[in-house]
């Protein structure tokens, strides 16, 4: 292949790099535009593979899911079919993963490769929930209770009668193709399902399960856990980095561009470090590893999260920070950005405080943005939700920190300005149960409304009507806001906070 991004994917680093960058379908068409898909599929370790996987969505990638090695395949049904802690292997989830492998190739050795990597204890499962055995040799079988649904193995010695909420098709399939494999293996396999204890299946393979993801680098929910813990302290200096250098934004994620300076073991040791703290936030946030849109966001957050701390002990130099990845231990890099985005959702705690109304729990009476920065913070991996973006997100730079701390300063002086025209919350809270408004209807903007409706109509303040569609505003109103605003902003907070009142309310 002669194109810049056919000769990208010979260099293995640089495919998994350009995966890393795409999107979607667009995996699945790297991966497929390869001059050897197969031999870039099994270059590829388990994990990174099942996200492709889930990014492309695998009712797509059947193809992919062929050309998996054993080790792979197994992996993909390790991550996807157990959904908790407290739940075992669901059924559906594996015929489906060992549906799309007998579906997305030809050869059916391969496949049923694929199939017997698979603990025998799982395969038992799932067989015993989906069919009842009986034993030629040893009794004269009843009458099947649906005769549609019942077959004999291919080698005369059990009539399986269908019994579970699976597919028909695809459960006798699955026992021709382990009877084609290894018929002696599958003879011991429906034998075992006569007796072992639906519970004792479930224990082992999840101890297998359980081991196989310890070595691929999942944590434990305790290990995982700390890495949300507050720092000890602040190890900047002991890589020669002031604590009070000036703030330069990196010209992209400074995780990657620490990558980039790292080759050999050093790379190596790097990306399994990375790798284990992205597993670490999927574990610690429970997140379920089969919907893609979740384990996306969450990858994509904990490389941001990664990305901070390495700038906050580097001073976002790359070459530093190429060797904070190698040296230090990749949970130190996570909670140094976690204390920074901690040490904003103190400051956010104290404005919630203030921001709500008596009788709100949880609503403040801040404005857009700024209701969406507070409550972003508030949470228990607290978040910078960035004006005018979809979601919140984690931090993923010191720009985005200092961002975060200017919408603070911006709320703070929002409450001082409405304290200086007597409209502070504790005011505002039986004003508002008077007008029978609840309390997620109460901005600021209705507020300072209402004050110059009254004072127009010169009443003393209320928020009667304040909440209607379409209020109509008395005359002069925006000289009155103007005189209003500026006698109470001092600050360029002040002046920020007034120009977003402003903008809402002319």
């Amino acid at each position: 292949m002669s194109d810049a991004r056919g000769i990208a994917l010979l260099d293995p680093r640089a495919a998994r790099r350009a995966l890393q960058n795409a999107r979607g379908k667009q995996k699945l068409d790297l991966i497929l535009s390869a001059p050897d898909p197969q031999q870039l599929v099994s270059s590829l370790p388990p994990e990174e593979l099942y996200f492709a996987l889930l990014d492309i969505g695998p009712d797509d990638a059947a193809e992919l899911v062929a050309m998996a090695s054993p080790e792979q395949f197994r992996h993909f049904v390790d991550m996807s079919a157990w959904r908790g802690a407290d739940e075992g292997p669901r059924t559906s989830e594996v015929i489906h993963w060992l549906s799309l492998a007998r579906e997305g190739g030809e050869d059916l050795a391969k496949f049923r490769t694929q199939l017997w990597s698979l603990d025998i204890e799982l395969l038992a499962l799932v067989l015993r929930r989906e069919l009842r055995v009986h034993d030629l040799t040893e009794e004269e079988p009843p009458p099947p209770r649906n005769p549609g649904m019942a077959y004999y193995t291919p080698d005369r010695r059990f009539l399986l009668e269908f019994a579970g909420s699976g597919e028909y098709a695809a459960v006798r399939q699955l026992i021709e193709d382990l009877y084609a494999q290894d018929p002696f293996g599958a003879g011991r396999l429906i034998e075992s399902i006569r007796w072992e204890l639906p519970i004792e299946l479930e224990e082992t393979a999840r101890r297998w399960r359980d081991g196989r993801l310890r070595d691929a680098g999942v944590p434990e929910f305790e290990e995982a856990v700390s890495f949300y813990a507050r720092p000890a302290q602040r190890e900047s200096e002991a890589y020669g980095v002031p604590g009070t250098q000036a703030l330069t934004a990196p010209g992209g994620p400074l995780l990657d561009a620490a990558l980039e300076r790292l080759d050999g073991d050093d790379l190596e040791s790097a990306e399994e470090a990375i790798v284990y703290a992205a597993n670490a936030a999927l574990v610690a946030n429970r997140v379920p590893l089969d919907d893609a849109d979740e384990v996306r966001e969450q990858l994509g957050d904990a490389r941001a999260t990664l990305s901070l701390g390495l700038e906050l002990l580097s001073g976002a130099d790359p070459a530093r920070a190429a060797r904070i990845l190698v040296d230090e231990p990749i949970r130190s890099v996570f909670q140094a950005a976690m204390g920074e985005a901690y040490r904003l959702q103190a400051r956010a705690r104290k404005i919630a405080a203030k921001a709500r109304l008596p009788q709100a729990q949880s609503v403040t009476v801040l404005d857009e943005p700024l209701e969406s920065v507070v409550q972003a913070l508030l949470r228990p991996r607290p978040a910078f939700h960035d004006p005018g973006q979809r979601r919140a997100r984690a931090f993923g730079s010191r720009a985005e920190v200092a961002r975060g701390e200017a919408l603070l300063d911006e709320a703070e002086a929002t409450l001082a300005l409405l304290s200086a025209l007597e409209l502070s919350p504790a005011r505002l809270g039986p004003k508002a149960e008077e007008a029978g408004l609840g309390p997620a209807v109460v901005k600021a903007s209705l507020a300072l409304r209402a004050l110059i409706a009254s004072q127009a109509r010169g009443e003393p303040f209320s928020l009667r009507g304040a909440a209607d569609e379409s209020p109509e505003k008395p005359a002069g109103f925006e000289e009155k806001l103007e005189q209003l605003l500026r006698s109470s902003v001092h600050d360029d907070a002040g002046r920020r906070a007034a120009d977003r009142l402003r903008s809402r309310l002319t």
